[in-house]
């Protein structure tokens, strides 16, 4: 049994797209199949290239000037994914991308802020992403904000472990691997490095990985 889509939107100026086998079409009042879409805001764009699965997703754009884009995959059905932009924010999401269940994807609190995952990327379940903290972190003496929101930036082919958090600021580098539970909030710009520990830091380098399991790379 496919499960039910939601979408509503309030506002002007509003697109959602939808481009299947290379054809663009405007989403239709059913929404898209397990995944919640939500716009409160105008000149929002959200674009979503097919095939795709997602079940018990939700979308929501706040505020102005917000985009989503996340393109095609066959990795595997998206359960219980989060993302949430607003204030004049964007996630950009590549190609041929594995994103596990509980996954949450959070960017807003400064307008052109933005997450951005590359192609053939690997997110393990209950992962964390945010461009801001949520509240105001700020010098004692003068006032002056000490944590202003900043870019997210995965390049592709990075495999994130399970439970990890990625922060303000950070950035991975093609073929880099974060280990389980690891809080990411620096960057990383050597490529092929094994990165783990709160807060982050290099465990090892000249690293590759693969998608398969062992059993099944080992051609067992």
């Amino acid at each position: 049994m496919q499960e039910s889509g939601f979408f509503k939107v309030w506002g002007a100026n509003n697109s959602v797209v939808i481009v299947d086998r290379g054809i663009e079409r405007r989403l239709g009042p059913d929404g898209l199949p397990g995944l919640a879409i939500t716009i409160n805001g105008n000149n929002n764009n959200i674009r979503i290239e097919m095939p795709l699965r997602f079940s018990e997703s939700k979308l929501a754009l706040v505020g102005d000037n917000n985009s989503f884009c996340i393109r095609s995959s066959n990795k595997t059905r998206m359960l219980r994914v989060f993302f949430y932009i607003a204030d004049g924010c964007a996630i950009d999401i590549g190609r041929n991308c594995y994103i596990s269940n509980n996954a949450s994807f959070i960017a807003k609190e400064k307008a052109g802020t933005k997450i951005v995952i590359g192609n053939d990327c690997a997110i393990a379940a209950d992962c964390l992403l945010r461009c801001g903290d949520g509240h105001t972190l700020i010098n004692e003496y003068n006032g002056n904000p000490l944590n202003e929101p900043d870019d997210i930036i995965m390049e592709n082919h990075v495999w994130v472990g399970a439970r990890c958090v990625l922060l303000k600021g950070a950035y991975l580098a093609e073929n880099s691997v974060v280990g389980a539970m690891a809080l990411v909030n620096k960057r990383f710009d050597i490529p092929n490095v094994l990165i783990g520990g709160v807060p982050a830091k290099i465990i090892k380098s000249g690293i590759n990985w693969d998608i398969a399991d062992y059993k099944t790379y080992m051609g067992e």
